[in-house]
């Protein structure tokens, strides 16, 4: 039996961002060149829009009088301010997102585009996130909502929200593993050129970035440094020799500009390798010897330090250990 397209709807409002927009939509697109069946809308109550960015949009398809079955609904986010959504065009789309949708619609809100669900009650007494910036500003206007900062994404029943930005990315490709499979969603991350793809219940910061609002020249080498060897065994010495400082300057340098050691920021960024590995199949020896550790048990004993569990593999080649509490999608290994 032919399976039929899926219908996909990015809702736009006026100043849109470009890549809350594109990031979701190329991922889709992608999909479809490697088989997927969908279909792609784009629709708004204006038949072009600015973005924020600049760049005009044209050939925007009226809000359609029903939806069909099983259908998804991204609402691309655009500039917060604190009268986000109050013009006339976001207002009927308030309106058209509160009365259209069905129990079989999936409803994406990308960055500040869970304002919008806010505003058409889909936050109420729901699990969602948003910008790393703005998730106090979301609670504060909707104080039912259960606001989870820190996540690429969340689910809840029909609703999902994510980040600030390439979230929408790494929800669109887990909306592909759930409609099609793992591999698929892997071949279009590596088509993106996607470093790696962030589950739900990663971090909106990378380890890479967090250490990083510093002005020490030496520092950001030696970050480069480290990131590009993780796999290699690292000594102090050797480090402090390939940038021709004395170990003790270099240590003290690195930890007036990132708060930590050296171990630990390594240790740190060994951890999140190894959480990538385990989310796409690799044994615990595997992520541990692949991403620096010296054996397993190094590995355990970090992840134990710093999660106050142990690392689990997944269930299978490709997929994230993942597991559902009450109605909200978490990856197990950060719990």
């Amino acid at each position: 039996m032919n399976e039929s397209p899926r219908d996909i709807y990015f809702l736009l409002t006026p100043e849109v961002h470009l890549l809350d927009l594109a990031g979701p939509c190329q991922a889709f697109h992608e999909a479809m060149n490697y088989g997927m069946k969908l279909n792609l809308h784009f629709i708004g109550d204006q038949s072009s829009f600015s973005s924020y960015q600049g760049l005009t949009i044209g050939g925007v398809q009226p809000l359609p009088a029903t939806l069909p079955d099983h259908a998804i609904v991204i609402v691309c986010a655009s500039k917060y301010h604190k009268a986000i959504y109050q013009n006339p065009a976001s207002q009927t789309c308030i309106e058209w997102l509160r009365q259209m949708p069905k129990d079989n619609t999936r409803i994406l809100g990308i960055c500040t585009g869970a304002f919008l669900l806010g505003l058409a009650g889909w936050l109420d007494n729901r699990a969602c996130t948003t910008h790393h910036k703005l998730t106090q500003a979301l609670a504060d206007q909707f104080p039912t909502a259960k606001v989870i900062p820190e996540r690429i994404f969340v689910r809840d029943e029909q609703i999902y929200t994510t980040a600030g930005v390439t979230a929408g990315i790494d929800l669109a490709l887990q909306l592909i593993e759930e409609l099609h499979d793992s591999p698929l969603a892997l071949e279009v991350a590596r088509e993106l050129v996607v470093y790696r793809r962030r589950m739900a219940n990663d971090p909106q910061i990378s380890q890479q970035l967090c250490y990083r609002s510093h002005i020490s020249p030496l520092v950001h080498s030696i970050q480069d440094y480290l990131q590009a060897r993780l796999s290699e065994k690292l000594t102090l010495t050797d480090i402090a020799e390939v940038f021709r400082v004395s170990s003790r300057h270099m240590q003290r340098e690195f930890k007036n500009a990132t708060g930590v050691t050296i171990r630990d920021y390594l240790v740190e960024l060994r951890l999140e390798e190894a959480k990538s590995y385990l989310e796409h199949g690799e044994t615990v020896e595997g992520a541990a010897f692949k991403s620096g550790f010296p054996q397993a048990s190094s590995l355990r004993a970090a992840w134990k330090k710093k999660y106050q569990s142990l690392p689990k593999e997944s269930a299978a080649k490709g997929h994230a250990a993942v597991e559902s509490t009450g109605r909200y999608l978490f990856s197990r290994s950060t719990d």
